[in-house]
């Protein structure tokens, strides 16, 4: 797929491309676009699909040059393959027959608005249409418009063909010949805000597309925000296309310059851009799969030996009898070896905790007192069996104990890093009734996975044999990988289906590899791949695909764990000012676009005083990360340190490395310069006032204190909710509280079929509840198929 079949280049920079897309074909209506990316280094950049073939399974996309991204994809030709392709997105044009219609379509303009005129013609329309461009050379796809209009204007600014003069001039033209029922513009947004004031002259509504500010297209990073009608709108999600007389047009401008300086500096340095592994020349670009990721040796280890979790085995026996309980409580507990905080807060891939030698885990393996009744696995979302893992890397058997953690766990080396054990089996440890220190079952748990790893005996758990029963999984996150992992052991196909163009969801996009390296997460990917699980990659089920669909297509079960992809703001005035960015767009920028390094395409603007807001991991994990790019960085949060939700461990390395701590503080305004960008955070001085319903102390506005900080760019992380671009797509699928899906202590939704879990049923949780949730739903949907 994404194969260059046809180009033709309309002037110097302007040129059509026909690509192999068959199911976005398929599934696209007029006013939908897609998100393309040129090259392993590339941008995401969205682009208005201007035409499909459902036949030839193929869309077109007309491109100018402009920046760095659609220059090097104007550099592709015939036969080159488009590294990425997704989507349809958007909402499409609303089509009705309104009677007597104006399309103005500005320079390129005129490609996306070719499919609505085409649509609003096949709705019965009368169909007016103005194209305009500078000269005659930007005058693009003349025919194919006046194939479905029924009078065409040409304006072009220098008179070089049709007439001179600017759009709005052709506007008025159809508006004196005759009664216009509506107005539809696309162009640039100066064309745009223009023609909106014509057809406002006239009291004739406009509707006019904003696709021009988009970044991601998925609504997962929040900076195509804009005041629409005095409310913040996401134009991914909510639009592309508003009503023209409640954009905030001044605001629209602005944002379009957020990142011109960074844009204008990398296309300066073009060709260091253009390295030879990064531009797909004449290949096709493969998602992950079973087949073809190559690993580490892997052996199929077969089932875990019962020896190996067998409390009563000898060598279990032998152990117990090695040390006397006493003993064991006075060993103190082991302390995770760290990068030193000075240097490390300079380094963005290496991670902080360097992790256990053998004799260090050994030795805090032996002050587990092997309970008879464990209560840390009661407290372990996905049941680990802890007492016998432990025991394993006690007696040295480092291999066996990674065995007995994949029995439950499908990401044992992610949970070991980033999964909060001091509230869930570290919180159950017998250790804490007799006021010591839980035993360090994280870091073991880490130990082991990365043992395994690192010897290149990688094994994996025994397959059922196949049953033949396709599955199909939405999102490839924690929930979704951990459910692909079970019901691939219990016999089934399974497929999981990424938006991105990654594998890992917010493993991968959430996380900054100081945390979580990526190679931690592909080797986990690997393995199941290996285990028989099929990866595809740019797939947004409920867009590019449906739900029905995919049952027309054989699937019996269907899994949703999309996440909480759509990061919350807080409201307040100024927030939509340039450089105010979510944590989901900060982060991905970093992490799953590397923006910060110099040879690739996506632009981060540089910052010296950075403003985190919020107490959670991932507020540490972006006021780590700002640090690490050289800011000073403050964090402020509403309530006192001890109520931040964050983990003990992510709040000591973030005072570590500098972090300015401003707790009992909340912005309540954001002030901006002459160009629309934040230059100081209006902060309310706080006290805590009684509990709230969480049994966190609610914070209250000590009344008339406020500090105002000299600030240049603010990160807000204050939460995420489910998108509604999956749950939405799905008829009779009960919806909870923003978006969420309701389902039954089985992981079951409305629908019998489908199965969901993770942050799109709670609306936020960590990594093990999501895991949790995915072997829940595992257990579940094959009892239902089973007897179905």
């Amino acid at each position: 797929m994404n194969k260059i079949v046809r180009k033709e280049q309309f002037s110097e920079k302007v040129f059509l491309f026909e690509i192999e897309a068959p199911l976005i074909a398929n599934s696209r209506k007029a006013g939908n676009f897609v998100i393309v990316r040129v090259g392993q280094n590339g941008e995401r950049m969205p682009l208005t699909i201007a035409g499909a073939d459902i036949e030839k399974g193929t869309i077109t996309l007309v491109v100018q040059q402009v920046g760095l991204s659609s220059k090097k994809l104007c550099m592709l030709n015939v036969g080159d393959y488009v590294t990425d392709v997704v989507g349809p997105l958007g909402n499409p044009t609303k089509i009705e027959k309104f009677g007597t219609v104006v399309c103005a379509g500005g320079g390129l303009g005129v490609a996306p608005m070719l499919p609505i005129i085409q649509a609003l013609k096949a709705a019965g329309n009368r169909v007016l249409s103005v194209m305009a461009g500078r000269s005659k050379d930007l005058i693009i796809l003349e025919d194919k418009v006046r194939e479905s209009s029924d009078e065409v204007i040409i304006m072009t600014d220098d008179g070089s063909y049709g007439e001179k003069g600017v759009v709005t001039v052709g506007i008025e033209k159809f508006v004196e010949q005759e009664h216009v029922d509506k107005v539809f513009a696309i162009g640039p947004p100066i064309m745009m805000k223009f023609s909106n004031l014509t057809a406002q002259k006239h009291n004739i509504p406009c509707e006019v597309s904003l696709n021009t500010i988009m970044v991601d297209g998925t609504g997962m990073c929040g900076a195509c925000r804009l005041t629409i009608g005095g409310k913040t709108k996401f134009v991914c999600i909510d639009g592309p296309e508003f009503d023209g007389a409640l954009v905030d047009w001044d605001e629209m401008f602005k944002r379009m310059g957020t990142f011109k300086r960074e844009e204008q500096e990398e296309l300066a340095h073009f060709e260091e851009h253009l390295t030879s592994s990064d531009l797909p020349k004449g290949e096709e670009c493969h998602a992950e799969s079973g087949s073809d990721s190559p690993s580490s040796p892997l052996e199929r280890s077969g089932e875990v030996s019962e020896s190996l979790t067998d409390r009563n085995a000898d060598w279990r026996k032998a152990l117990q009898q090695s040390m006397k309980p006493k003993e064991r409580t006075q060993i103190e507990r082991v302390v995770m070896p760290e990068l030193d905080p000075v240097y490390r807060a300079t380094t963005r891939t290496e991670e902080v905790n360097i992790g256990l030698t053998k004799e260090m885990a050994m030795t805090e393996a032996k002050r587990c007192l092997d309970c008879a009744k464990p209560s840390c696995v009661e407290g372990c979302p996905v049941n680990i069996n802890i007492p016998s893992f432990i025991k394993n890397i006690e007696r040295g058997e480092f291999l066996a104990a990674a065995k007995v953690l994949k029995q439950t766990s499908a990401l044992p080396a992610v949970c070991g890093r980033v999964c909060p054990q001091e509230k869930q089996c570290e919180s159950k440890c017998i250790h804490l009734k007799m006021n010591s220190k839980p035993v360090a079952i994280g870091y073991l748990e880490r130990f082991a996975a990365d043992y395994e790893r690192e010897s290149g005996n990688i094994s994996l758990p025994e397959i059922a044999p196949s049953n033949g029963i396709k599955i199909a999984v939405v999102g490839s996150g924690p929930a979704g990988l951990s459910f692909a992992g079970d019901m691939v052991k219990k016999g089934y196909d399974v497929y999981v289906f990424e938006a991105l163009h990654e594998i890992g969801g917010v493993l991968k996009y959430g996380i900054p590899e100081f945390r979580l390296p990526n190679k931690i997460v592909d080797v986990e990917i690997q393995n199941l791949a290996k285990m028989g699980v099929h990866f595809q990659t740019d797939v947004i089920v409920g867009k590019t695909i449906t739900v029905e669909q995919l049952e027309k297509q054989g699937f019996k079960g269907i899994f949703v764990g999309s996440g909480a992809g759509l990061p919350n703001f807080m409201g307040i005035p100024g927030e939509n000012s340039i450089n105010i960015m979510s944590s989901n767009e900060y982060l991905t920028r970093v992490n799953l676009m590397d923006a910060a390094n110099p040879t690739t395409d996506t632009p981060l603007n540089p910052a010296k005083k950075v403003l985190v807001v919020g107490g959670g991991n991932t507020a540490m994990d972006s006021c780590r990360t700002a640090k690490r790019l050289g800011a000073e960085v403050t964090l402020v949060y509403r309530r006192s340190e001890a109520e931040m939700p964050a983990r003990l461990e992510e709040v000591k390395h973030a005072k570590e490395e500098g972090i300015n701590f401003l707790t009992l503080h909340n912005p309540i305004e954001y002030l901006a310069d002459e160009n629309g960008a934040v230059k100081a955070a209006v902060l309310q001085v706080m006290e805590l006032g009684e509990p709230d319903a969480s049994g966190r102390r609610s914070p209250v506005p000590v009344e008339g204190k406020t500090v105002t900080l000299d600030i240049d760019q603010v990160i807000v992380a204050v939460g995420v909710s489910p998108n509604p671009l999956v749950p939405k797509s799905i008829e009779g699928l009960e919806l909870g509280r923003k978006n969420t899906i309701v389902v039954n202590e089985g992981m079951q939704s409305s629908r019998t079929d489908i199965f969901a879990g993770g942050d799109i049923v709670r609306g936020g949780a960590t990594v093990i509840l999501a895991m949790g949730d995915g072997r829940r739903a595992a257990a579940n949907m094959d009892e239902y198929l089973q007897n179905k």
